[in-house]
């Protein structure tokens, strides 16, 4: 998915790999944790105020809890979200709304994975 939307990528990725280890998302909750991903991602890369992104992460942890997440996984997210590459370029969010195409690295996306886990 080069250059896509990077939530819904995450989103499909999360939803994905919990079905394969007999995990389910509540609706809404993959969608949710995508965008607390993509905001730590545009928190740092596009210049996301961190007010945005602790907002995000706050209202998602309200609604639907700790993410369904084991470190286990990481390798089968990062294998759907960076197909097979060392990086690739998706929109994150950025500032009042914007997108902005950036690349994200194996290592800040497992970097993004903890932030999630541990959020």
């Amino acid at each position: 998915m080069q250059q896509g939307v990077f939530s819904l990528l995450l989103e499909k990725a999360f939803r994905e790999v919990a079905a394969e280890h007999g995990q389910q998302y509540a609706q809404g909750a993959a969608h949710s944790w995508a965008e607390v991903g993509a905001s730590y991602l545009g928190f740092a890369l596009c210049g996301l105020p961190s007010t945005e992104l602790r907002r995000v992460q706050y209202i998602t942890k309200e609604q639907y809890g700790p993410i369904i997440l084991n470190c286990k996984w990481y390798d089968s997210l990062k294998a759907v979200c960076l197909e097979g590459n060392k990086s690739v370029q998706v929109l994150l969010p950025g500032p009042d709304g914007t997108l902005c195409l950036c690349p994200v690295t194996e290592d800040l996306f497992l970097e993004m994975l903890d932030f999630c886990r541990e959020g």
